[in-house]
């Protein structure tokens, strides 16, 4: 394992210790893949998998990260940017690069299962993050109902992963979680249509059975006012 020069603390696959430490970040090499930072020395990337080759080239980005001030990194890709930040870790993605992501690790896990990686240590303090593109509080959100990761939201701009949460959740979609989710709102969905169906179809009977009685009540009365009627009628005559 290896340890931060500057605090002593154990490290993780980015080459990170903790948000505070000011320590330099150790994780150089940026997969093409994923996007994920890996250690000098890797030959994979820990986050997917793949071999580490040809590594995206950052922009400079006119973004504030929300939590540091600093300038983001962007990455650019055919889908949309993620911009990261170099001193707290914190991401930004763009919502389509983010399914893409998503949806290559998942491919990818179902071709070639590995095991499921050790959770990492990550800053489980519950606060809410401004978007650093507009400004505006972001919606918590456990991702895909189930994963455990909570990740903030902006409708417009994109997910903020706090360091460390964006792994997980690469992972997460790659052992299945993602596809399994998808297929339990499907059920859900298909429960909640059942539901109102039935509940539909209940309504429905209940209205036809409360005017049935009804009827059975004003036929009763007529047929009654009409003995009545026939009785006065042979009384009078």
């Amino acid at each position: 394992m290896r340890t931060c020069p500057r605090c002593g603390l154990l490290i993780n696959a980015e080459g990170r210790c903790y948000p505070g430490c000011t320590g330099p970040l150790l994780a150089t090499v940026r997969c093409g893949g994923c996007y994920q930072l890996n250690l000098p020395d890797a030959e994979r990337c820990d986050g997917c998998g793949h071999e580490l080759g040809l590594e995206p080239i950052a922009e400079p980005d006119a973004l504030l990260c929300s939590d540091c001030g600093v300038p983001f990194s962007a990455l650019r890709a055919p889908t949309g940017l993620l911009r990261d930040c170099g001193r707290c870790g914190g991401q930004l993605v763009d919502h389509a690069l983010l399914r893409d992501l998503l949806e290559r690790r998942e491919s990818y896990g179902a071709a070639a299962p590995r095991p499921p990686r050790r959770p990492e240590h990550v800053d489980v303090r519950v606060r809410y993050v401004r978007c650093p593109a507009c400004g505006q509080p972001m919606n918590r959100k456990n991702f895909a109902g189930k994963s455990g990761i909570i990740v903030d939201i902006c409708r417009e701009h994109g997910t903020w992963f706090d360091r460390g949460e964006l792994p997980q959740l690469l992972a997460f979609a790659e052992s299945g979680g993602t596809a399994r989710a998808r297929q339990q709102q499907i059920e859900d969905e298909e429960r909640s249509r059942r539901q109102a169906e039935i509940a539909r179809e209940t309504a429905r009977r209940t209205s036809v059975a409360t005017m049935a009685s009804s009827w059975d009540a004003r036929k009763a009365r007529l047929d009654a006012v009409k003995e009545l009627l026939e009785l006065l009628s042979r009384i009078s005559g």
